[in-house]
């Protein structure tokens, strides 16, 4: 057990610094706020090793760890909603087996922004869906990058 807390603990650690990495460069300019989402890839390892309570462990010590150091407590609701929405939805394509990891990375990212617009519309209104298309583009982007990454620690690792 303490074994893989320490782990989950590492892993968090490492989720952190490609979290604050992320947010120093401005990846998708023409979206603001838009990241990579590169601290996925350590979530779907977890998820494709058949550990998706550690990648929800992780993912979440992330989120408020990240909120904490990084952010506002504002941005807490934004990143847990998507942060929950696309790591249930990405376990349960991984646990069917149809899904290959950059396949799940891309159906994450996509549910991860489709969630943060749905907390984002009860507290700016019903505008917030017109970002919809680009974020969409930047899913596909960030989330073929973080299940190709995942997928290229899976074959080296093998899986």
């Amino acid at each position: 057990m303490a074994k893989k807390v320490a782990l989950y603990g590492l892993l968090a650690s490492i989720c952190l610094v490609l979290g604050f990495v992320e947010s120093n460069i401005a990846f998708f300019p023409a979206v603001p706020g838009v990241k990579p989402g590169l601290a996925n890839s350590v979530a779907l390892l977890l998820v494709f090793r058949g550990d998706w309570k550690g990648a929800f462990a992780v993912n979440i010590s992330r989120i408020l760890l990240s909120t904490l150091l990084f952010s506002t407590p504002f941005a807490l609701v934004f990143s847990l909603s998507g942060g929950i929405a696309s790591l249930s939805v990405t376990a349960l394509l991984a646990k069917c087996k149809h899904f290959s990891a950059i396949g799940c990375g891309i159906a994450g990212a996509a549910i991860h922004n489709l969630a943060q617009l749905t907390a984002a519309q009860f507290f700016f209104g019903a505008g917030v869906w017109g970002y919809l298309p680009f974020l969409l583009l930047a899913a596909l982007i960030s989330g073929g990058l973080t299940g190709g990454i995942a997928h290229g620690i899976m074959k080296k690792m093998n899986f």
